[in-house]
């Protein structure tokens, strides 16, 4: 992406109101072709998919911001399953009655969420850098750094070290907007959202997955390592899976060709989109 694109990035944005008042913030590349949903990260936005898109052409990519981030409102208290539901009334409101999901992170877990509650309409699901627990210790210097926030939050001296921190270059203007728009989050969503993940066993949830599923992750991944994806490939034993060497938690940012290559594959492999569709 170029700066241009980046400093457009939230005037792309529509919103989806739902009934209890709040509003859904998304972009919707609305392509006329099969749908993707992309689901960003703890503290990210859509714009974590920005890197993405332009390698995806033949693909309608549907990128949402999930409550409490971008320009979505919080929902209070937070839930996977809410954010499930948000997204379930999201696609429904496009038209769009068959799709795959792939999510990053916190939206892995959700994918993973909405496809199990939505058996009939999720096609296919791709968990990038996913947890079914996350065990996020709460003596942890990581919960400490979150406990400790204090609004307003400044981007370059405030959030938890090493947070965006990429195992290879990553665009800087990128890197500028998506540290930017964490720091805009209030201090009490960080730790409203923070629970909700330390909180979170997709064990049994993801028993109800009848979609085939696709499982990503990078050798350098700090915050879920080997044992995590062990417990999704127990989870998932028919999944495809693919971890890149020497990338960490945010391979997509780190190396968005390769992923967008590897998400390709896979879609058209599972007959979800046509093979011309890159």
């Amino acid at each position: 992406m170029t700066s241009a694109d980046q400093e457009g990035w939230n005037a792309r944005k529509q919103f989806l109101h739902r009934p209890d008042g709040r509003k859904i913030a998304f972009v919707d590349n609305a392509v006329d072709a099969p749908a993707l949903l992309l689901v960003h990260g703890y503290t990210d936005s859509s714009r974590s998919w920005s890197l993405i898109e332009p390698l995806l052409p033949g693909l309608r990519l549907v990128m949402p911001d999930l409550p409490g981030h971008g320009q979505s409102p919080p929902s209070t208290p937070p839930s996977l399953q809410g954010f499930a539901d948000d997204l379930a009334a999201l696609m429904a409101s496009l038209g769009i009655g068959r799709y795959a999901v792939a999510g990053h992170s916190m939206g892995a877990m959700t994918a993973i969420a909405l496809a199990g509650r939505d058996t009939c309409a999720v096609e296919a699901v791709v968990s990038l850098s996913g947890s079914l627990r996350p065990d996020l210790a709460d003596g942890g210097a990581l919960a400490r750094a979150i406990g400790g926030l204090r609004d307003p939050i400044d981007a370059a001296t405030d959030l938890p070290r090493d947070w965006h921190h990429c195992s290879r270059p990553v665009d800087a203007d990128f890197l500028r907007h998506i540290a930017r728009e964490a720091a805009a989050m209030p201090a009490e969503v960080w730790r409203s959202l923070f629970a909700m993940l330390q909180s979170t066993d997709l064990s049994a949830a993801s028993q109800a997955v009848r979609a085939p599923v696709l499982l990503l992750g990078g050798t350098d991944d700090a915050l879920f390592d080997d044992a995590h994806r062990a417990a999704l490939a127990a989870a998932f034993p028919a999944a495809d899976s693919h971890v890149l060497d020497g990338r960490g938690h945010n391979p997509h940012w780190e190396s968005p060709a390769a992923i967008a290559g590897l998400m390709l594959r896979f879609l058209v492999a599972g007959g979800c989109v046509p093979p011309n569709a890159g």
